[in-house]
């Protein structure tokens, strides 16, 4: 958010400006002189104070951005009311507020492209035969008990109940979503964003909230201490395994808006927590970060949401006597909301824009 700011400090420097130099003092035995012509000035003070009434402006823009736009309108307001204001200060003042408004834009909050987004799941979704279509590219998600191997009668479908918007999903006792009407090109490109709001019930090392091939491809999960955790094997080879390095950024029992940004361009992973950047990785920090995309498993597995793969790939791929217990299994315990998947790396703009809009 660095560029962001920059601007605000710019846009503070035009008020401050305005406030300390426009204005020159009148003695009693100056002439008088006419009214500046302040038309122009109004009106542009009256798209101005459009924007600062816009009943999304605290989702749309920064506080300080806000803050430093309304100083220099208040300003521009000052002088209009001022019968001893000149015409060039007038004029001076057109040229600084159109440059204000014009910073102030630029510090919109990004929107994300409609094309960006691969998956979307509100949880309100319409269920039926335990299936409903996502957002996006439009695949199938299905309800799905955990495995009775290693639950038993205690294997359960996921539930909703109330979320952070509406409803949201439910998962215990292994249950979990599959997609496996996805094309595969769509999870193995140069960027990857994921975004989800969750309030975990417990502090698990396996608490998964989307996984493509376990991590053969790539996944995202709540790690020990409650950390947002991402791995990707690249199609180099490359293996990464990284957190935000910091301790329970997902506390128990409260909702907490996550997002992990992949840019294999760039080789960027980046970690955000509220709408807050808290931890960036490149390829001199994560050596890892090699190739052009994720590596394309040999099996053909689900998308998995809540989950860390299927039984029956475990079953005949891993040495994992640990993990045949209930406690052992890698799923995610607890509630998942807003759950979007983008072919993109947004950037701190466009997560911050998420983040208030869902909020």
């Amino acid at each position: 958010m660095k560029k962001v700011n920059l601007k605000n400090a710019l846009i503070a420097l035009f008020a401050f400006t305005l406030l300390t130099g426009s204005f020159t003092a009148c003695d009693k035995d100056d002439p008088v002189v006419e009214e500046a012509d302040k038309t122009e000035l109004s009106a542009l003070v009256d798209e101005c104070n459009t924007l600062l009434n816009s009943p999304t402006l605290s989702a749309d823009f920064p506080a300080d951005a806000i803050t430093a736009f309304t100083t220099v309108v208040n300003a521009a307001k000052t002088i209009i009311n001022d019968k001893e204001a000149t015409q060039a200060q007038v004029d001076a003042l057109v040229v600084q507020l159109t440059q204000a408004k014009e910073i102030f834009l630029a510090s919109e909050y990004g929107l994300i492209p409609e094309t960006a987004l691969i998956m979307g799941m509100t949880f309100d979704e319409s269920v039926s035969n335990n299936k409903f279509e996502t957002a996006g590219k439009g695949w199938t998600a299905e309800l799905t008990m955990g495995p009775s191997e290693i639950f038993g009668e205690n294997t359960n479908l996921p539930s909703f109940k109330t979320g952070k918007a509406g409803n949201a999903i439910y998962f215990s006792n292994g249950s979990h979503l599959r997609i496996n009407d996805y094309t595969a090109n769509d999870l193995l490109g140069s960027q990857l964003s994921i975004s989800a709001w969750v309030k975990p019930d417990s502090t698990r090392a396996g608490n998964y909230i989307m996984s493509y091939n376990y991590w053969n491809s790539w996944k995202f999960q709540l790690q020990e201490q409650n950390k947002p955790f991402f791995t990707i094997h690249t199609n180099e080879d490359g293996w990464v395994d990284a957190d935000n390095q910091m301790d329970f950024s997902a506390p128990n029992g409260e909702w907490s808006h996550l997002v992990v940004t992949l840019n294999m361009n760039t080789k960027k992973l980046v970690f955000y927590v509220n709408g807050e950047e808290t931890m960036e990785w490149d390829e001199t920090t994560k050596t890892g970060l090699t190739g052009t995309g994720a590596f394309n498993y040999e099996t053909v597995l689900p998308l998995m949401i809540g989950a860390c793969t299927t039984y029956e790939e475990a079953d005949a791929k891993w040495d994992w006597a640990w993990s045949r217990t209930p406690d052992g299994w890698d799923g995610f315990v607890g509630l998942i909301d807003e759950l979007k998947m983008y072919n993109i790396a947004l950037d701190a703009g466009q997560v911050a824009k998420l983040y208030n809009d869902e909020k």
